[in-house]
């Protein structure tokens, strides 16, 4: 039924640490990504670690992200009230269990932490026309992203992320490609300004593409024009406007669901 869509987990530690076999890791289409804390990184080592090791990792890890209070206010006239995400620590229980598999030498230990990194609350969720030039940007040291997290903790490294692409029409790809020509040859013309609506690239245009353009970053007065709301102009491909429509509202579905820590807009 869902032929035309994936789901792939991407390691940005392990990502980030390739050459140039990289850029065929995340596709240049359409799609939703989802950040979220990585915990895949202690299954793979698990089986090589002391049981004590891992489960001290694990609880760690667990504790992060904290920051700053999600929410604050009052009740009554002389009552403060914070809203903070406190994950409360795995019991012993978990830790006999960690202890046994290792011990056993449990071949499918990495599961259950592929489950934790998958099915947790969000970091954050976006979207993007080229998911490959949207990550790419969220991944630079000075990228807000890169901020938030930092304000929580962590840093890209220490993230996965749940990529969701969409894989119709066929030739996807070529239409994204195509549009960023376009963009390119009207700013080359100087046809259009660089505005988020016909420009891909960020910073000044120098031939090559460094974002997307299309989707919302983590502030809501951000001076990064990028980030806006604009909609694809009438210039694009109906195929990939169509395709865009299914995006938007597939993120804007999501963050209501999951209520992911560092989006601060919806739509």
């Amino acid at each position: 039924m869902f032929a035309a869509f994936e789901t792939r987990v991407l390691n940005v530690r392990e990502y980030l640490a390739m050459g140039r076999e990289r850029s065929e890791l995340i596709p240049r289409v359409p799609g939703i990504y989802i950040w979220t804390l990585d915990f895949t990184d202690i299954g793979k080592t698990a089986l090589e670690r002391e049981p004590e090791d891992v489960f001290s990792i694990v609880q760690k890890r667990i504790s992060v992200p904290r920051g700053e209070p999600l929410e604050v206010g009052m009740v009554g006239r002389y009552r403060n009230v914070l809203i903070q995400d406190t994950p409360p620590e795995l019991t012993r229980a978990s830790a006999v269990r960690v202890e046994e598999m290792i011990k056993a030498r449990n071949l499918h230990l990495e599961w259950p932490f592929l489950c934790a990194t998958l099915f947790q609350r969000p970091l954050y969720v976006g979207k993007a026309v080229n998911l490959a030039q949207r990550l790419k940007a969220h991944m630079k040291s000075d990228s807000h992203l890169s901020g938030e997290l930092e304000r929580l903790g962590l840093t890209v490294n220490d993230c996965a992320v749940l990529l969701l692409p969409v894989t119709s029409p066929d030739n996807i790809a070529d239409l994204v490609a195509a549009e960023e020509e376009r963009a390119r040859a009207l700013r080359a013309a100087g046809a259009a300004e660089a505005t988020p609506r016909n420009i891909l690239s960020g910073g000044e245009y120098d031939g090559t593409v460094e974002d997307d353009g299309w989707g919302d970053d983590l502030d809501d007065g951000s001076d990064d024009v990028l980030f806006s709301e604009s909609e694809l102009d009438a210039g694009a491909p109906l195929e990939l406007r169509q395709v865009d429509q299914l995006v938007r509202f597939a993120e804007s579905l999501t963050i209501r669901a999951a209520h992911p820590l560092l989006n601060m807009k919806m739509d």
